[in-house]
């Protein structure tokens, strides 16, 4: 039996294939009954996976087959997909897996379009503070979010972190899709890892979005308190940074009224474990400015 992280290899490679081939038929993609499940139950994860590669085998080829090209959507609904797991429809194509320089990035892939856009998450969250923009922009537009080395679903707790490291893997992480150009929306350390990466591969940006960040690199009284939050960290646990660090990052008027949002943002906070955070914070204290052309 393949793996988790070969078939999502196989299913990627196809979807590529449907992309540049037959564009049209990713609307029929999107009608596919199947969502790709979380990694609490590996065998079911592996099977349904499976049934979806298999599933895509077959209306790829039917595609191809048929000269008229009048596929119907009751031909895709009759396709053969089994062992599904029964989840939400707008989460299809979410936590797909692939293989990038040396680790296992984890990402969510929705829409269509002409355009690319490529969402990287702030410090210290991951791909999934990007679900409202995924839902409301998909219809018109392929969105791609992503999480990080070392955060979210992207594990890598042995590797030193860096924005320069964060830039090369995201243009790797292009290459291995297939996307020659993409706009690029970076949230904070988002910002910064997209400003770094335009800095050196201008030909990969359509267009550049930034969110809450700068090009500056941080003054030496930022980085004293980054390593002093470090000290902290290491001495009395992750708890009380993260703590404050929720409470620095949202609007008194949000932790009031905006109590889900922040529920569901304080718990991707902590969900990173220790040396993530320590990492993250590393990464940040010593990037350089990205200002100069």
């Amino acid at each position: 039996m393949k793996t988790e992280l070969e078939l999502n290899e196989m299913i990627l490679v196809i979807t590529n294939k449907i992309r540049e081939r037959d564009p049209e038929l990713l609307k029929y993609m999107n009608e596919m009954p199947l969502t790709v499940p979380y990694q609490e139950n590996p065998v079911i994860t592996v099977k349904t996976l499976t049934s979806y590669y298999d599933s895509l085998v077959v209306l790829f080829k039917e595609y191809e087959n048929n000269h008229v090209k009048n596929l119907t959507l009751n031909k895709v609904e009759n396709l053969p997909i089994t062992q599904i797991v029964t989840m939400e429809l707008d989460n299809s194509f979410q936590n797909l897996l692939t293989e990038v320089n040396d680790f296992t990035v984890s990402y969510n892939d929705v829409g269509e379009g002409s355009s690319t856009l490529l969402f990287l998450h702030g410090f210290p969250f991951d791909k999934s503070m990007w679900k409202s923009q995924l839902d409301n922009l998909k219809s018109s537009n392929r969105l791609i979010a992503l999480d990080i080395r070392g955060f979210g679903k992207s594990t890598d707790e042995e590797t030193p972190l860096s924005i320069d490291l964060f830039s090369e893997d995201l243009i790797a992480f292009m290459d291995k899709l297939n996307i020659k150009k993409a706009i690029v929306c970076g949230l904070s350390m988002g910002g910064f890892i997209a400003l770094n990466a335009i800095k050196k591969f201008p030909e990969r940006f359509e267009a550049l979005i930034l969110c809450d960040t700068q090009c500056i690199a941080d003054t030496t009284e930022v980085k004293e308190n980054r390593y002093k939050a470090i000290e902290q960290i290491n001495r009395d646990g992750v708890t009380e940074f993260n703590e404050k660090f929720i409470k620095s990052v949202f609007h008194p008027n949000s932790l009031t009224n905006k109590t889900e949002l922040v529920k569901t943002l304080s718990s991707i906070v902590f969900t990173n474990p220790k040396e993530i955070i320590i990492a993250g914070i590393t990464a940040l204290a010593e990037r350089s400015e990205t200002c100069s052309s």
